[in-house]
């Protein structure tokens, strides 16, 4: 099945890739989807204890998630003066708002006075009022109320008295922050995601239609690797084998852009596990999963292929339950998976077939983590922007099935979640003579092998700058080579 050729991760799975499946769209592919890189990231093993230890979770807390950009919520959350998003990440709380100028800020939610969170819950005010001693600030972060201000002569109209401010992104209809101020642009970071969403998959015009995050019992990194690669489809997801290409995904690393990576997987063609099939057992298989489906069998005529079939169905279906026009729209942007990713843990979809969004957050110890999943659709032609999706929130023990709207990807999603906390355990399987690591794909998981490289990156020169010890990372330090 394997061609080992010289060179870390250089090997690939037989059959055709993703670039052999866009050379043969029946439409014209956006060429972003053509620009495809790869870098090796090494072959070592991976510390277990990066997923297990609190210790390891609180240097990321301090160094990894107040210094990097994250998507805190849509701008059509934002519309009116006043309204807020409260984005909580780790032991940090951001208050995300429109200002009568009509900017969006990001504020520390946090009061100046004895640090009482100021908002707990999104919605919609005309000041920030402490509840528990009425400091009052306005959408402009100042100081307006101050109960009893003649005994606080070194608060009162002072200028530390305003609301300190977070670094704030408006990008394709999501609003970024990032609490460093001396972080790099959000330009800069993102450069690769904002070249080819800008270029060929136009995520402004599309709005949320569903929302929901979900506590899941495994650390953010074990949550965010389950949707990192394909390789787990053979065992996790064995009944999409006949029509997904698993093994021949693309994972895409850009040396000039290293904080934006992409993951493909292509469908309507039969993963290389399997023995032959013909192109109408394939449609077929396809057809009987989906939700798209229709009674009946489609047939594949002589000389086209069931991907060819099955999109053209799918390009129809969905134009008409959508409202918009997907005649031009090519068959990898109809059927495939395009899973982009923004370090450190915002992954937008660039096709239409889902038009899914995924964000990560850190739990309140190493072994929970929080996973927001949004299904962001076409604004119908010729219609007004839809009010976006109310956030529905489940708990530990709930199942993405309670989530209403998410249809039959919650069945998948079902099967990922049953992985995660059997992950977690095992890592913690740390004996004398367990494991210490964990090895990882040379090419499909090169990505997440990159992730961590990044997030030491970030830990060591945050100690650096504080004059702590570098050798705290030491014991969860990824290995070079």
């Amino acid at each position: 099945m394997t061609t080992i050729d010289e060179g870390i991760g250089s090997a690939r799975s037989s059959g055709p890739s993703v670039q052999d499946l866009l050379a043969a769209d029946t439409r014209r592919v956006p060429e972003s989807l053509k620009d495809h890189s790869y870098v090796p990231q090494g072959s070592a093993d991976i510390p277990k204890v990066r997923y297990t230890s609190n210790d390891f979770a609180a240097l990321e807390n301090e160094y990894l998630w107040t210094r990097t950009w994250q998507m805190a919520c849509t701008v059509d959350e934002l519309i009116q003066p006043g309204d807020h998003v409260v984005y909580d990440v780790a032991d940090q709380s951001v208050l995300v708002t429109r200002t009568k100028d009509g900017s969006i800020r990001a504020y520390h939610n946090s009061c100046l006075h004895r640090g009482t969170k100021l908002r707990t819950e999104s919605g919609r005010v005309a000041s920030f009022r402490c509840p528990f001693h009425g400091w009052r600030w306005d959408l402009d972060g100042q100081l307006t109320e101050l109960p009893a201000e003649w005994d606080f002569p070194q608060v009162w109209n002072q200028p530390e008295s305003c609301l300190p401010q977070a670094q704030v992104a408006e990008w394709a209809g999501f609003v970024f922050v990032n609490l460093d101020p001396d972080a790099p642009s959000f330009e800069t970071v993102a450069a690769k995601l904002i070249e080819h969403f800008g270029r060929d998959f136009q995520m402004e015009k599309r709005y949320k239609a569903f929302h929901a995050v979900k506590e899941v019992p495994a650390n953010w990194k074990v949550c965010m690797e389950a949707f990192a690669e394909g390789y787990h489809v053979i065992a996790t997801h064995p009944q999409i084998l006949e029509f997904a290409g698993d093994a021949n995904s693309e994972y895409s690393i850009w040396e000039d852009s290293p904080y934006v990576t992409r993951f493909v997987n292509g469908f309507g063609v039969k993963s290389p596990h399997l023995g032959p099939l013909s192109e109408q057992q394939i449609a077929d298989a396809y057809l009987q999963f989906s939700a798209r489906a229709i009674r009946g069998s489609v047939e594949v005529p002589d000389g086209r292929t069931a991907r060819e079939v099955v999109a053209e169905l799918f390009r129809t279906m969905m134009g008409q339950s959508l409202a918009v026009n997907l005649s031009e729209v090519s068959d990898s942007e109809i059927l495939d998976a395009h899973l982009y990713h923004l370090f450190p843990a915002f992954a937008p979809w660039a096709g239409v077939g889902q038009s899914l969004t995924y964000r990560w957050r850190p739990g309140p110890t190493a072994d929970t983590c929080y996973m927001d999943v949004l299904r962001m659709l076409p604004v119908p032609d010729g219609q007004e922007r839809p009010e976006p999706a109310p956030m529905q929130v489940l708990r530990l023990e709930q199942s993405w099935r309670e989530a209403q709207g998410m249809g039959g990807l919650a069945d998948v999603f079902e099967q990922d979640m049953e992985n995660l906390p059997k992950v977690q355990l095992g890592l913690k399987m740390t004996a004398k003579r367990a494991k210490k690591g964990v090895s990882m794909g040379l090419y499909q998981e090169a990505r997440m092998r990159l992730i961590h490289r990044h997030i030491d990156r970030f830990i060591r020169e945050g100690l650096v700058a504080d004059g702590r010890d570098v050798s705290e990372l030491e014991p969860f330090l990824v290995p070079e080579g």
